[in-house]
């Protein structure tokens, strides 16, 4: 009884904070809907995320690629309904063929979706379906929805609430990005992109291309863990046939009509060459029951069983039923290991610290802690019974120096899974060791380049004739939007992986 008048107080104190939100006028409609996320804060949760994003994956570091993104992105910026807003076009570092919007206007495309498209009209109907979801405040209402229907969202576990403290700002991009759209989102989002691209001048019937594509692309097998774009914006035949109906009422089919219109597939192809495709060896990669990073030249072992994602900014690690969890980061600092630390467990939940010692790990000087937490409980759903019950979480904090860089290990277990999982943690963090063996240091990534045919031939025949190794054949095809048994012409550009 005690825990259902709680309940019942909790909700009548949100129908009254309800009550008194104005509803806001959609942008893009124009007709008022209860909005709880006003346009500040949309901002500063982009900003937020975009930050978190930059931590997890970082941006791909090719600054022309970055300016011609940003440059396709602010020609339709005009066009949109919420003009006003300031934009942020950037090109995310993962394999992951993917687009996304964050809220306030941050948009999001990643390289390995780049690499699918071959026209600049294609990337202007992508970035204009985010720019989509972005005026039509998509996310802002879909975090209401989520509000209003859990009375706060909660996603992780009770150790995942307290281990992301460590590192807060990686875990509130993953929380937010992915929001499921509707379909009916979605459907507004094609509409929209249709729209912004046609009246910035580009060919919006490459939109149909584009979704072809996407019909014949598998599921990617990146490391690092995202959802692709079929996971985030689930492909129907009725989306097609939907930007079909628009192509005849916009009277696209004619072709004088067309003509007038911007394709460009050579500016976006060039664009391309050179670009890293899959994944990039030099961030981190796993070989045996190894993890090898090239470029800051360490590796360590992975217990048996542990999942491991790897991100330009981080290694995450977990046990296979999920009751323990191991974050490495990197950081270039001067600070003394045992302050550095220290500094680490302030953004802990009043930490107990139980122990500390310096010590060394394969010639690298360490500082170890161990520190214990209890989540913090919910007033409005826990009795007093339970906050008694509530496990603890002992936590982790190892911190190497080695050369100009500390590297920190984060461990987050329940205090009844310490001892079982304690064997695989120092497993990890004392196999921390400098790489030197030129086996590992050399390895380089693939790379997507553009190669102009110089003979009538099939596809197929002209990947022959350059030698390019047949498992990357269809991959190759895919992302040229072409069958192997295709005729290719003189002077066409094809894009190849090498």
């Amino acid at each position: 009884m005690k825990r259902y008048l709680q309940y019942l107080s909790a909700v009548m104190v949100f129908i009254l904070v309800i009550l008194a939100v104005h509803c806001a006028v959609n942008p893009v409609t124009g007709k008022k809907e209860i909005m709880l996320v006003s346009e500040s804060m949309e901002i500063n949760m982009g900003r937020e995320i975009d930050q978190g994003l930059k931590m997890e994956y970082g941006m791909y570091d090719d600054p022309g690629l970055r300016d011609y993104i940003v440059e396709v992105g602010e020609r339709m910026v005009p066009h949109t309904h919420r003009p006003q807003l300031q934009y942020h076009f950037a090109v995310l570092d993962t394999p992951v063929e993917n687009a996304f919007a964050a809220p306030g206007g941050y948009i999001y495309i990643t390289r390995g979706l780049l690499a699918l498209m071959n026209s600049e009209a294609e990337l202007a109907t992508v970035i204009g379906h985010e720019l989509g979801h972005v005026n039509a405040r998509h996310s802002a209402r879909q975090i209401t929805r989520s509000i209003l229907f859990t009375l706060g969202i909660v996603i992780f576990s009770e150790i995942s609430k307290d281990f992301r403290k460590i590192a807060p700002l990686t875990m509130i991009a993953t929380e937010l990005l992915f929001l499921k759209y509707s379909r009916s989102d979605e459907y507004q989002a094609d509409e929209l992109g249709f729209q912004y691209a046609m009246k910035a001048g580009y060919n919006s019937t490459e939109m149909v291309t584009f979704f072809s594509t996407l019909d014949r692309m598998t599921i990617s097998e990146g490391g690092a863990r995202i959802p692709n774009f079929l996971s985030t914006h689930p492909m129907t035949p009725k989306r097609i046939e939907k930007i079909k109906q628009m192509i005849q009422t916009e009277d696209l089919s004619n072709p004088n009509y067309l003509a007038k219109l911007k394709v460009d597939r050579t500016d976006y192809l060039n664009s391309l060459n050179g670009l890293i495709y899959g994944d990039n060896p030099r961030q981190g990669f796993i070989e045996g029951n190894a993890f090898y990073h090239p470029d800051m030249r360490f590796y360590l072992m992975i217990p048996r069983g542990w999942q491991v994602n790897n991100t330009p900014r981080q290694v995450t690690m977990q046990s296979k039923d999920g009751k323990a969890i191991l974050l490495l980061q990197a950081e270039e600092s001067p600070e003394a290991l045992d302050s550095y630390s220290k500094k680490m467990a302030k953004n802990l939940t009043e930490p107990k610290l139980l122990s500390q010692d310096y010590k060394y790990i394969n010639g690298l000087d360490a500082f170890h802690s161990i520190f214990q937490m209890t989540p913090k409980e919910d007033t409005a759903s826990q009795d007093t019974t339970q906050k008694k019950e509530k496990e603890k979480i002992d936590v982790n904090i190892t911190c190497i120096r080695k050369e100009n860089m500390i590297y920190s290990f984060f461990t987050a277990t329940g205090e009844n899974d310490y001892r079982a999982y304690s064997s695989d943690i120092y497993y990890v963090i004392n196999s921390f060791k400098p790489l030197n063996n030129q086996k590992y240091l050399g390895r380089k990534p693939l790379r997507l380049y553009v190669r102009q045919v110089n003979a009538q031939q099939s596809l197929e025949q002209y990947l022959n004739f350059l030698r390019v190794p047949r498992q990357l054949w269809d991959k190759i095809s895919l992302m040229n939007s072409m069958q192997l048994s295709q005729q290719v012409s003189v002077g066409q550009n094809i894009k190849i992986i090498q």
